[in-house]
């Protein structure tokens, strides 16, 4: 999404996102909630004056995951598709209505929006054709972010999370050479007091609906990660917002075009955080698992016992779980349904940590970095899962990526062997550059991986060798 060339980037990046899709949701600061949570959940796919090619696949979809997420935390939750102005207008107030101060509120949209004058617009289902400069026209058959805003605020509720995913290219096409409002984006939306504020893509990018025509996912590339991260125990606002856009950041990176070619595409959601009362919990302060956040390494599970005389390959697959190889020194962290361990962590100084949740949370200014003497070859990370899931590609950021002059002075891995649980191996050839580098393969189940540096590009200063990040797109065997 290209937001018109812009004179201040925190402008663009707020209203650009801001109609790429809403959600609002008041929220408690504290896991133990006395107040009310109530939520307003839109999704329009269908626009009756709209051409085929304007139209959405995806965004009735994203507002049902999102309701039952919310459902989930315990929100009261009120849902609307394809609804035209009247009815989004009419449920909004009906939430209005029934919000006593110290609510707790979400308001999701998932749409078309457009940027006119500054400010974002939902479009609801019923907008009108539009013509050569019908701004006024389009801004009076639509609804204004700020109003919505403004109706939620007045009734005083102690926190608004505002979310948008409708950063996809201006739904009106243009007239004579000229469009009616952005091109692409929404704009700068200024933030109010009290407001938490998500956006799917950040300042110049386009937010993408799928990640290619025959994408089986049921959301946007925003929504299938935003849902995941929102329910997870122990994640306050920040970390939700950081974890949802380092994730989204990795899948988007996955795009293919109509033949099957790797299109990378760059989406980094982007957020605001007008909140006062310290950190905002909306699925509990402590992680599922009720560990810390830094883990020392479980036992290996059990074998499981095979239940059928005669099991395919698939159940013996599933029944037999290999052990995943470790060391005693080793250190761990937990990301969700994965746990990270490293074989060496080099110690800590001037303010840094390097130890293996860099690899997954805290963006390209930290990493980790392997502790032992030499170059770091033969020095390796696990990813164990859950259970068995299917392995479709990985994400890797080389080296220390705090800056160039970091990057160059430290090692970079060369080589990567990956051993998967299930006995495959393949082996990758890192470019030595910034930035992220998707690998792909034909997909592998696991319910491991191990990581192995075989060769390094050697730093100018350093012989420590870092990693700045390690994503695994992965999806669940069932």
């Amino acid at each position: 999404m290209t937001v018109k060339a812009t004179r201040d980037h925190l402008r663009i990046i707020a209203i650009r996102a801001a109609l790429c899709a809403a959600v609002f949701v008041t929220l408690a600061g504290s896991p133990a909630w006395a107040e009310r949570r109530l939520a307003l959940v839109i999704g329009n796919d269908r626009y009756a004056n709209m051409p085929a090619d304007r139209q959405l696949q995806k965004a009735v979809n994203d507002a049902k995951t999102i309701s039952a997420a919310l459902t989930s935390l315990g929100f009261e939750v009120s849902l609307g598709t394809n609804l035209g102005r009247q009815g989004i207008i009419d449920k909004l107030a009906e939430l209005t209505a029934r919000i006593s101060p110290g609510d707790t509120v979400a308001v999701f949209y998932a749409g078309h929006g457009v940027a006119i004058g500054g400010i974002n617009y939902l479009v609801p289902s019923d907008v009108p054709a539009v013509s050569e400069g019908a701004e006024a026209r389009i801004r009076g058959a639509s609804i204004a972010e700020p109003d919505i805003i403004a109706e939620v605020q007045a009734r005083s509720p102690r926190v608004t999370l505002l979310v948008i995913d409708a950063c996809r290219d201006n739904p009106f096409p243009q007239a004579a050479g000229r469009s009616v409002g952005n091109s692409r984006g929404l704009a700068d939306a200024k933030p109010a007091r009290g407001i938490f504020t998500i956006y799917s893509a950040g300042i110049g990018q386009t937010a993408l609906d799928r990640l290619s025509n025959s994408d089986p996912a049921a959301n946007s590339v925003f929504t299938r990660v935003f849902a995941q991260q929102i329910v997870r125990p122990g994640l306050h606002l920040g970390d939700l917002a950081v974890e949802t856009r380092e994730r989204v950041a990795a899948l988007a990176l996955q795009a293919t075009d109509g033949t099957g070619q790797p299109v990378p595409h760059e989406q980094t959601p982007a957020y605001y955080d007008q909140t006062l009362g310290g950190r905002i919990f909306l699925a509990g302060n402590q992680p599922s698992s009720g560990a810390s956040p830094a883990l020392s390494a479980n036992a290996p599970p059990a074998t499981a016992v095979l239940a059928t005389a005669n099991p395919s390959a698939s159940e013996v697959a599933r029944a037999t779980r290999p052990s995943r190889p470790g060391s005693p020194g080793e250190r761990c962290a937990q990301n969700d349904f994965e746990t990270y361990c490293v074989s060496s962590v080099l110690k800590a100084q001037f303010g840094n940590s390097y130890g293996p949740e860099n690899l997954f949370r805290g963006g390209v200014a930290k990493a980790w970095v392997e502790g032992r003497s030499g170059n770091g070859v033969g020095e390796w990370i696990t990813v164990e899962f859950d259970g068995l899931r299917k392995v479709n590609s990985i994400i890797v950021r080389n080296g220390y990526q705090k800056n160039e002059d970091i990057f160059y002075k430290n090692n970079r891995v060369r080589q990567l062997r990956v051993l998967f649980s299930q006995g495959e191996t393949r082996t990758f050839i890192l470019a030595d550059r910034t930035g992220s580098e998707l690998l792909q393969f034909k997909p592998v189940e696991s319910y491991w991986i191990k990581f192995i540096i075989d060769d390094v590009w050697a730093g100018n200063k350093y012989t420590d060798t870092a990693l700045s990040q390690l994503l695994i797109n992965s999806e669940r065997v069932r």
